[in-house]
């Protein structure tokens, strides 16, 4: 009779040693989950989808048959009798997004400014097959789009900008709020020899401006229009 009753004692303590385990192993009440993320607030700027379709409605009273007649007519006398889809709304792919959101925060940091604003543009495709002076194709002549494009602050108001390469390396080059470039612009190097801008008239007594070579966008476009279905 010892072999059962050793065989049984055996069984009993790997189960008593199993629930233990088991009992360690439990989270504790008042222990965070290390796997729980931060709960993010909705931004304040969120509408209501009441509000959405509001605006929506408004955008189709007041702007499509404005479009509509307009490229009709342009239609019409090029003897063209196809109807102008008005576009309602451009998307990215969200991947693409965030990969974009990524490249201008790591531009930015690279050239030591920091990225205030991020501009929505509105925008509009040229009548044409491909851009000026450029073998970019247009997949959507005529059509509304958006462009976005980051700004940085200077201390008194925000700026375009594209990143230029410089002596010291990266450098951000201020555009006017129509994407043009800012007529007295130089460069400096301030006290820890990185590029940054100057917006006083250039003069014999100012220092001499670097050389930018290079215009690398950081303005996004190319995402895809679609007007709506015809009901």
């Amino acid at each position: 009779m010892k072999r059962p009753t050793m065989l049984l004692t055996r069984i009993t303590f790997i189960l008593m040693l199993t629930a233990l385990v088991s009992c360690n192993q439990v989270q504790k009440p008042n222990e965070p989950d290390k796997n729980d993320k931060p709960t993010v607030e909705a931004p304040a700027q969120i509408v209501e989808v009441s509000q959405a379709k509001n605006m929506y409605d408004s955008y189709s009273k007041r702007r499509v048959p404005l479009i509509q007649h307009y490229e009709d007519s342009i239609n019409q006398h090029y003897k063209d009798d196809k109807e102008f889809d008005v576009g309602r709304y451009v998307y990215y792919d969200y991947k693409i997004l965030k990969q974009y959101l990524e490249y201008i925060e790591q531009e930015a940091a690279d050239a030591n400014v920091e990225i205030s604003t991020l501009r929505l543009y509105y925008s509009n495709y040229p009548d044409d097959v491909f851009f000026p002076n450029s073998k970019d194709s247009i997949k959507h002549p005529r059509q509304n789009s958006i462009m976005l494009s980051p700004t940085y602050n200077d201390g008194k108001r925000d700026y375009l900008f594209y990143i230029g390469q410089g002596a010291k390396g990266k450098q951000a080059v201020p555009l006017n709020n129509d994407f043009e470039n800012i007529k007295g612009y130089s460069i400096h190097t301030n006290e820890n020899n990185k590029a940054h801008a100057s917006f006083a008239p250039i003069s014999k007594t100012a220092a001499k401006p670097l050389n930018i070579q290079g215009q690398q966008s950081l303005t996004l476009n190319r995402g895809s229009g679609v007007p709506p279905p015809k009901n």
